[in-house]
C-alpha cells in the first residue's frame, strides 16, 4: 500500500463482466463498504453499482459484458464528509484532527489526478469503421485511438466502387478494383493493374493493356477496335471467365506477357511470346479432335495431334479361308489387332469422317500351297485396282505376295484387299494365317 495519502490513475483494458482490476496506485481506504473512487468505461463514468470493493487494492466489475479491449479508468474520490463538526466550546481531539487532515490532503491529491477526458456520453465504436456513420455524427468526437483504428479499418477494407460507366476515354494509372462491370464508349487505358468481377462492355472504343494488367473474372464484349483491330497486352491478361473475344476473328492478339485462358473460345491470330496456359478442352480447335479441321494461325491440341494419325488398322487373316483357281476374292483378315476407331469390319475398311487424306497401306497374303500366280488388288469403292502379278519361276512354287502403296482416301471411301491366284491344278487354295494388312493415315494432305 501507499504508505501516504498520495493517488494515482489506475488504467487498462477490459472485455466482458465479471473480471477485476488492482487499484493498488489508487490508494483507496481500507474500509470496503466505502466506494472512494470513480470508474470509467471508454472515457465514460460507470456506475458506481456495476462495481465491488474487493479489497483495499482489489475492485471487481459486475455490470453489464464490455466490447472487446474497452479502456478502464480507475480514479480516487474521496467523499467530502466531515470527520467530527465543531461546536462552541467542543475539543478536537488529536485522532478526528489527524483524520480531517488526512481527508483534507486526500482530497487535494484527487484534484491532482485527472480523469479520462469525457468527449461524450457514449463515444463511437473505435473497433468498427461505418463511413456513412461517422460522417452524419456532428456531436460524438473519437479519442486519438479510434480514428487510427478507422483509418487501419478503411485501408484494410477499402469498398471497390461497383461499376463504372464513362462515354469519354477512360485511363487507370495506377491500381483499380471493381466489384462490378465497366462500360465504355471509348477507349480504356490501362496503366497499371485493373481488376473487374463484373462485365466488361466496351462498345466503340479501344482496350489498351500497357504496363499493367488487365484481370476480368466476368464476360468481356468488346464490339470496337480490339474486336476489328489488334490486342496488345505486355503486361498480364488473365481470363478466368473471360466467355468471349468474338470480334476478334479478323484481327491479331500480341501477348509478350502471359495468356491465362480457361473460357476463352476464339482468338483468330495470337502471338505469344511468353507463357499460355490454355485450361479448357475447346480452347484451340472448333471441331471436334477427329475432325481435322485446324487452319491458319489456330493452336492445335494434344487430341488433335493424337487423332491426326488415326484411324490404324492391323488385322490378320483367319486361317481358314480358300480363294478358287482364276478367280477374286474378297480377303477377309478376320483376326483384328487394331482398329482404333472401329472402321474395319468383314475386310471393309471405311474411312470416318474428318479422316479423309494420304493412307500407306501395307498388304501381305500368303497360300498353304504353291501358285503359278497371285495378285494383290485393291478394290476403292468399287472399283478394281491391280497392285502385284509376280510370275513364278516354275510350276506352283508361288507361296506369297506383298504389296505397300500410298493412296488418297476421303472421308466414306471404302477399301477392300482382294486376292487371285492360278495353279496348275486349278484348285482352291487356303490363306495362311500369317497373311495380314496394315492400314495407316499418314495426314491431310
Amino acid at each position: 500500500m501507499v504508505t501516504n495519502n498520495s493517488t494515482a490513475l489506475v488504467s487498462g483494458f477490459r472485455t466482458g463482466t465479471g473480471w477485476t482490476i488492482d487499484v493498488t496506485l489508487c490508494n483507496l481506504s481500507a474500509s470496503l463498504a466505502e466506494k472512494d473512487f470513480d470508474p470509467y468505461t471508454n472515457g465514460g463514468i460507470n456506475l458506481l453499482s456495476n462495481w465491488t470493493k474487493t479489497s483495499q487494492v482489489l475492485l471487481t466489475y459486475t455490470g453489464v459484458s464490455l466490447a472487446a479491449s474497452t479502456p478502464i479508468s480507475i480514479v480516487r474520490r474521496t467523499p467530502i464528509v466531515r470527520v467530527q463538526e465543531l461546536v462552541y466550546g467542543s475539543r478536537l481531539n488529536t485522532a478526528n484532527y489527524e483524520g480531517e487532515l488526512n481527508s483534507l490532503h486526500k482530497m487535494m491529491f484527487d484534484r491532482s489526478i485527472q480523469p479520462p477526458v469525457l468527449l461524450s456520453p457514449s463515444l463511437i465504436d473505435y473497433l468498427t469503421y461505418v463511413r456513412a456513420t461517422w460522417v452524419a455524427n456532428v456531436l460524438q468526437a473519437p479519442t486519438a485511438r479510434a480514428v487510427v483504428a478507422a483509418i487501419d479499418s478503411a485501408i484494410a477494407s477499402a469498398a471497390a466502387p461497383t461499376s463504372l460507366a464513362v462515354s469519354t476515354s477512360l485511363t487507370v494509372g495506377t491500381t483499380g478494383a471493381f466489384t462490378g462491370a465497366l462500360s465504355t464508349a471509348s477507349t480504356f487505358s490501362v496503366g497499371s493493374t485493373s481488376q473487374f468481377a463484373g462485365a466488361v462492355n466496351i462498345t466503340t472504343g479501344n482496350l489498351i493493356v500497357g504496363a499493367g494488367n488487365l484481370s476480368v473474372t466476368g464476360t468481356g464484349t468488346f464490339s470496337g477496335a480490339v474486336g476489328t483491330g489488334n490486342l496488345t497486352v505486355t503486361g498480364t491478361l488473365g481470363t478466368s471467365g473471360l466467355a468471349t473475344l468474338n470480334t476478334l476473328a479478323s484481327g491479331n492478339t500480341a501477348v509478350t506477357g502471359t495468356l491465362s485462358t480457361s473460357a476463352l473460345a476464339t482468338l483468330h491470330s495470337a502471338t505469344v511470346t511468353n507463357t499460355t496456359t490454355l485450361n479448357g478442352s475447346t480452347n484451340t480447335l472448333t471441331t471436334a479432335p477427329n475432325q481435322l479441321t485446324a487452319v491458319g494461325t489456330e493452336m492445335v491440341n494434344a487430341s488433335w495431334v493424337r487423332k491426326s494419325i488415326r484411324p490404324y488398322i492391323r488385322a490378320f487373316a483367319a486361317g481358314s479361308q480358300t480363294v478358287a483357281n482364276n478367280t477374286v476374292a474378297t480377303t477377309l483378315f478376320a483376326t483384328e489387332t487394331h482398329d482404333t476407331d472401329s472402321n474395319f469390319a468383314s475386310g471393309i475398311f471405311t474411312v470416318p469422317a474428318g479422316a479423309g487424306g494420304l493412307y500407306l497401306v501395307d498388304a501381305f497374303l500368303e497360300f498353304t500351297l504353291g501358285c503359278t500366280n497371285i495378285t494383290l488388288r485393291f478394290n476403292i469403292n468399287g472399283v478394281t485396282y491391280r497392285n502385284t502379278a509376280p510370275a513364278a519361276s516354275a510350276a506352283n512354287d508361288h507361296f506369297r505376295a506383298e504389296t505397300c502403296r500410298k493412296i488418297y482416301l476421303a472421308a466414306a471411301d471404302t477399301l477392300i484387299i482382294e486376292a487371285y491366284q492360278t495353279n496348275t491344278g486349278s484348285a482352291l487354295r487356303t490363306i495362311a494365317a500369317a497373311s495380314m494388312v496394315d492400314i495407316n493415315r499418314l495426314g491431310n494432305i
